[in-house]
């Protein structure tokens, strides 16, 4: 995976491979201003965590900026791993380690909106030695449309996305009713989407989205018995998880299955 970084592409906000067919990025910096990428929403609640850093360590390979011309999911994901799964907004990076080292078989990549998250998450897998996951900054919902072939996922995660309450803003949430081909399209048969979050409206969105899609049937015991595994399985752990676990907030878990072709 790795590469070298080619400045002249960066200017372009371009996704590039070097000699080897790795992808690269280049040390960030808390002053960096990212030019429009069409690819991504501006403004909103995601303007803030383009700041978050964690001191001068660079992430490296672990973390890839996608640009307006994104690589494919078969260039991130090297060969010998069985399993490939995706996490839309990994935030921080707590479920994308937990999963590197509890399921070694399986490749994780995280896809995160904000350039200063994703740069925390990447150095987290960075720093944990493990090889079997990466962070990729780009817009998930349209990375999964685009960048993902057929039957390409074991599983998608979605945990605590943001649900955007404004009704000016509904085009931006993850579970709109265009989602459910796609997620049907990438996912293998009897692969699953899971969910998690403490929003009650959008719990409501995704029973009504994902519970209304003839491809997919909620899976309850899944539910149960994938949490009985542990950490780094499916819903736990992140950020959002702890500290709205630490509030008393009502956590609303689903796991829906993709049925047979």
């Amino acid at each position: 995976m790795a590469g070298r970084w080619h400045p002249e592409r960066a200017i372009a906000g371009e996704a590039f491979a070097d000699e080897g067919g790795g992808y690269a990025r280049p040390p960030m910096s808390p002053e960096e201003t990212p030019t429009y990428n069409p690819r991504m929403h501006r403004g909103g609640k995601l303007s803030f965590r383009s700041r978050v850093t964690d001191g001068d360590e660079d992430a490296g390979e672990f973390l890839v900026l996608g640009g307006k011309n994104p690589p494919p999911l078969s260039d991130l994901v090297p060969a010998g791993h069985p399993h490939v799964e995706i996490e839309i907004g990994p935030g921080k990076g707590a479920f994308v380690v937990a999963a590197t080292e509890a399921r070694p078989d399986t490749f994780l990549v995280g896809i995160e909106a904000a350039p200063g998250y994703a740069a925390v998450a990447a150095l987290k897998l960075r720093r944990s030695g493990r090889t079997n996951g990466l962070v990729l900054v780009d817009n998930g919902k349209i990375y999964l449309q685009d960048r993902v072939p057929d039957q390409a996922l074991d599983a998608v995660h979605v945990y605590f996305p943001d649900p955007w309450p404004k009704r000016r803003h509904k085009g931006r949430r993850f579970f709109t009713d265009d989602v459910p081909p796609v997620l049907a399209r990438v996912l293998r048969d009897h692969g699953f989407c899971y969910v998690a979050t403490d929003n009650a409206a959008c719990a409501g969105q995704v029973a009504r989205v994902l519970g209304g899609a003839a491809e997919f049937a909620r899976d309850e015991e899944r539910e149960a018995s994938v949490q009985a595994l542990g950490p780094g399985h499916a819903f736990t752990p992140t950020n959002f998880e702890r500290k709205y676990l630490e509030e008393g907030r009502v956590i609303r878990r689903y796991a829906f299955r993709r049925l047979p072709r």
